[in-house]
């Protein structure tokens, strides 16, 4: 008689593939992810069963269940709504106008919707200074809405509150400062160009004007503005128009990758450089920078050269620009011949990498060659005086900071290291933070307070041109996000505490008459026709041309290594 062995395990079959070099290793923080990644209870599923086992198993239990009980679930019929939403149809995708705020200006948006939730977003292609394009951080930014990682609850001391308690205490915390006139309270906040914010921060100032605003951001590509309000005398914001330059030189400025306003940039430049018939001219772009970019990789001519010598080759463009002087090197005076013979037609840029003395020189070039008013205008800019971090962390180490409110950011991680602001900002009796994540600067708050995303939120901004644009959720905050205008307004007691109605009443102000269905077109365009600003007259102070020469710093000549820090393509300040 044939013995029959007894049955051996079923073998895997088929390849194997691993989702990362954590799990192929096998790390002890793989480990730990994979536990929280799935239900509780899931990681005690460790038993080395197959998963046609499982399912065998699982199958005799359902089949024993229902021999022994005999009876069945209750069905649940799902009505239909009792009053169909407007304009809803089930499985068709609807788009709705907002914008997505930047450190200067927002980018004017259509959002594709789908049962409730945003999954794509595109550029706002009626707003007048767009082509319905984006940049990267945009794109991106609809995953940032759903990220597992945020924050999702308001905290004191690291201890989860409810959110009603939170708001008590702002209100509470409004009125004690307005009685002690502000003296005590400090805010630091990020840069943002919103109409809102500055309504109420002028509200603040009327009812608490000792509070000190600071502003600080990771990336300075405020430099700009703050520059030409020096240089100006006014309050003004540059607004670069590459379509109508036929020359440009960009010393040191990637103005096509890493510069604000980029997705605006590249439309622009590329109409410059598109020939409907071969004797149409194409503009010339000429480039001095120290890394490779994007907009070296375009340049027609491109001339290498160390980020520290950028001031003294601005200088030599001014020699033979401004005061219309012999330069010996060729380079240069090739492109500022080309330059001087295309007035008005003109444009220098520099990056937001170079000292403001640069700045400086460079728009005394655009003035000199003509592009003011042609090729670079100016649009007003905030008035709301600004104090940086630095002074912060002085008003800090000299115990006169009560409480600071910080509002977005992460400035423990990203500020200047040898600020220390890690161990100033405990001199504050209490420290009130707005924050998408519970991370590095997390653990100095006494109170935490979820922060909406943008998708989520009511609000306004001023796109670069100076349009304005709305800024509207397409769904409730997720974890119950609070955004800062709603901080700012009870802070300030205002009468308007809800971001919908503080925006609402910003609105009004600037539609005046006919505001219901004023207001209904701009939240349906996404933006206001024909209110961008006119452009600001102006020419350079006396005195500044030559200051900012006198002030530039010599680069170093030992040849020597240089490191130069700048902004990611992919992932913005890191």
């Amino acid at each position: 008689m044939k013995t029959i062995p007894p049955p051996c395990p079923e073998p895997d079959t088929g390849p194997k593939y691993w989702r990362s070099l954590d799990q192929l290793a096998d790390t002890p923080e793989f480990r730990e992810w994979a536990q929280r990644e799935f239900p509780a209870g899931a990681s005690e599923l460790t038993d080395p069963t197959s998963r046609r086992n499982f399912v065998k198993i699982m199958s005799a239990s359902f089949l024993l269940a229902g021999l022994g009980g005999g009876c069945r679930r209750p069905v649940e019929k799902i009505l239909p709504f009792g009053r169909m939403p407007e304009n809803y149809i089930h499985g068709v995708p609807q788009f709705y106008a907002t914008a997505r705020p930047t450190r200067s200006g927002a980018i004017p948006l259509v959002v594709k919707a789908s049962e409730g939730r945003p999954i794509k977003v595109e550029g706002n292609a009626l707003h007048p200074d767009s082509n319905g394009g984006t940049d990267a951080f945009t794109q991106a930014s609809i995953l940032n809405l759903y990220d597992p990682d945020r924050a999702t609850r308001f905290t004191k001391d690291g201890n989860a509150i409810a959110p009603e308690v939170a708001v008590d205490f702002l209100d509470g915390l409004g009125k004690r400062f307005q009685g002690l006139r502000g003296q005590g309270l400090s805010i630091l906040a990020e840069s943002k160009n919103s109409p809102s914010r500055d309504r109420l921060l002028t509200l603040l100032g009327q009812r608490a004007p000792q509070t000190r605003w600071h502003v600080y951001d990771p990336l300075d590509l405020d430099i700009e503005r703050r520059v030409a309000t020096a240089a100006l005398g006014r309050s003004v914001r540059p607004y670069y128009q590459f379509d109508k330059a036929s020359v440009i030189l960009s010393l040191d400025s990637d103005f096509l990758g890493t510069e604000e306003d980029s997705y605006r940039h590249i439309r622009n430049f590329a109409k410059g450089r598109k020939q409907t018939k071969s004797s149409d001219p194409m503009s010339r772009l000429y480039v001095i920078e120290s890394l490779m970019t994007i907009t070296g990789a375009n340049a027609d001519h491109r001339l290498r050269k160390a980020s520290s010598a950028i001031g003294d080759i601005a200088a030599q463009f001014a020699t033979a620009i401004v005061d219309k002087g012999q330069v010996q090197d060729q380079w240069i005076s090739e492109c500022a011949k080309d330059l001087l013979e295309h007035p008005g037609k003109a444009l220098v840029v520099a990056g937001h990498g170079q000292p403001a003395e640069v700045h400086t020189i460079v728009l005394a070039i655009n003035q000199a060659l003509g592009s003011i008013g042609q090729t670079l205008t100016f649009t007003p800019a905030s008035e709301i005086p600004e104090n940086s971090i630095e002074e912060l962390v002085k008003d800090l180490n000299a115990g006169e900071v009560d409480t600071l409110v910080i509002l977005g950011g992460n400035p423990i991680y990203n500020a200047p290291v040898d600020l220390d602001l890690a161990t100033a900002i405990r001199k504050a009796k209490q420290v009130i933070r707005v924050g998408y994540y519970e991370d590095e600067t997390f653990s100095a708050c006494t109170w935490h307070l979820p922060e909406a995303h943008y998708l989520e939120s009511w609000g306004d901004a001023r796109s670069s041109d100076g349009t304005l644009v709305a800024i509207q959720p397409l769904i409730e905050p997720l974890f119950g996000g609070i955004t800062e205008l709603e901080v700012l307004a009870r802070i300030a007691g205002s009468a308007q505490t809800k971001p919908y109605d503080v925006a609402r009443e910003t609105f009004r102000g600037i539609a005046g008459n006919n505001f219901d269905a004023a207001w209904g077109k701009f939240l349906h365009d996404g933006f206001v026709e024909k209110s961008a600003p006119q452009p600001v007259v102006a020419q350079l102070k006396p005195g500044a041309f030559a200051q900012a020469k006198n002030g530039l710093k010599k680069a170093p000549t030992n040849g020597g290594l240089e490191v130069a820090f700048r902004r990611d393509y992919r992932v913005d300040d890191g």
